[in-house]
């Protein structure tokens, strides 16, 4: 990631890379509840608030929970934390033990491994295959499959936790019922608890629906569901997630993490996010989706992968649709192969160079290699993820580079087979 990082910072280029939006994406109602909270809040709003969470926002988050996981949610069921990561940090170092096991599922954010490693335990893991069920040759995000043979053989009794990612970053998937309870099936068959990161729930396209693991019979008391008020409300300099769980006994591990870490996460910003947040119920329980802020970001977000698609496709990628999220992966083996790439090639391979490439050319993205463990990163070659939570002019602009690209490519290609002839 620093790699990445560095050469945004050295080419300037268009970055499609970062997982942020680069325009003002977060609604006004979190804005004004922000604005008002420091102008005109009580005194007690700019000190501790509760360790677990501030009630405020427990309060709201449980009312809302209970209508999405379709079960009575109470306060002590959910704790606050700083940020989506510090749940996850909470979940992997409050139930594990040196020597435990953690399921992770290839590509994955990079920070499962980490922080399973840093508190004594063993990443294990398993991919997601690419499967051309329909024989048309391009593989979509709902063709990335679990073997689930494979699965259950990653199940010992070292297991205490699998990590499902849905909407999956980076691939754009939405887990189906049918495979969640699979994953499900396994969990209770061998004592293992399942963390739900689901910060992109949000966020769904073409009748695509996220589901819920932890309403699935049984599963609410044997999983944690992880959100995000950074992905909710694009606002991820915020710093404020939740963990929400049946289970008292893990609840209890997660606090006991969470207080020996950071204790309590910034009494304002869950003030305001519990404000933004009771405006969004309050349209869900009066029956006006088309009202709220997330259906209105779907939309727009759903024009923005249009675009995408449309610009990757012209440089001759093969893009695939993202079912959930805020990002494309794009398949670049055809251009990677058409390329002299030596300049940019180290020991990380043809795809990192392509990226290298592309970020000298203007267009930054991600190779998928870095989602991917040392043992499975051959099934990203040639894969690049792109983010289009982008401003429109941040896309045109990277439209045209694109474009310019294509046509060097194109004369190149016409004069080599000039000379040829």
């Amino acid at each position: 990631r620093a790699e990445i990082a560095k050469m945004a910072e050295i080419n300037k280029p268009v970055n499609l890379g970062m997982g942020m939006p680069d325009f003002n994406a977060q609604p006004q109602s979190i804005m004004d509840a922000m604005s008002d909270i420091v102008a005109n809040g009580q005194p007690s709003l700019h000190q501790y608030t509760k360790s677990p969470g501030h009630p405020r926002l427990v309060k709201v988050l449980a009312r809302l929970y209970s209508k999405l996981i379709d079960t009575d949610i109470r306060d002590d069921n959910i704790l606050i934390t700083l940020g989506a990561y510090e749940a996850i940090h909470c979940a992997i170092y409050g139930l594990i033990n040196t020597g435990d096991e953690v399921i992770i599922i290839d590509p994955a954010y990079d920070g499962y491994a980490m922080i399973t490693r840093a508190a004594g335990g063993v990443p294990v893991h398993i991919a997601l295959k690419r499967v051309d069920n329909t024989g048309a040759g391009d593989v979509e995000c709902d063709e990335w499959e679990l073997d689930f043979n494979e699965l259950e053989a990653k199940f010992s009794t070292k297991t205490k936790l699998i990590i499902i990612n849905t909407p999956h970053n980076p691939l754009g998937k939405v887990f189906t019922r049918e495979e969640l309870e699979k994953i499900a099936q396994l969990c209770q068959k061998y004592n293992v608890i399942a963390v739900m990161d689901e910060v992109y729930e949000w966020l769904t396209y073409d009748g695509n629906r996220h589901f819920r693991l932890a309403s699935l019979s049984g599963m609410f008391d044997r999983s944690i569901t992880i959100g995000s008020l950074g992905k909710a409300f694009n606002v991820t300099g915020w710093r404020c997630g939740w963990a929400i769980t049946g289970n008292p006994a893990i609840r209890d591990a997660l606090i006991l993490a969470h207080v020996t870490s950071i204790y309590v996460a910034p009494t304002i910003i869950q003030e305001a996010a519990a404000r933004a947040f009771e405006l969004e119920l309050e349209k869900l329980e009066q029956n006006r989706p088309e009202d709220m802020y997330w259906t209105q970001l779907s939309a727009l977000l759903d024009k923005k992968r249009t675009v995408m698609y449309d610009m990757l496709s012209e440089l001759g990628l093969k893009p695939m649709v993202p079912e959930g999220g805020y990002y494309m992966v794009a398949d670049c083996r055809a251009l990677i192969d058409r390329l002299d790439l030596d300049e940019y090639y180290d020991k990380r391979g043809k795809t990192f160079a392509f990226v290298r490439w592309l970020s000298a050319q203007g267009v930054q993205g991600v190779p998928l290699t870095v989602f991917y463990s040392q043992d499975n990163k051959g099934l990203a070659e040639g894969l690049v993820r792109f983010c289009f939570i982008k401003s429109d002019e941040t896309l045109a602009m990277a439209e045209q580079v694109l474009k310019r690209i294509t046509k060097v490519i194109g004369a190149e290609r016409q004069k080599f087979y000039l000379i040829q002839g």
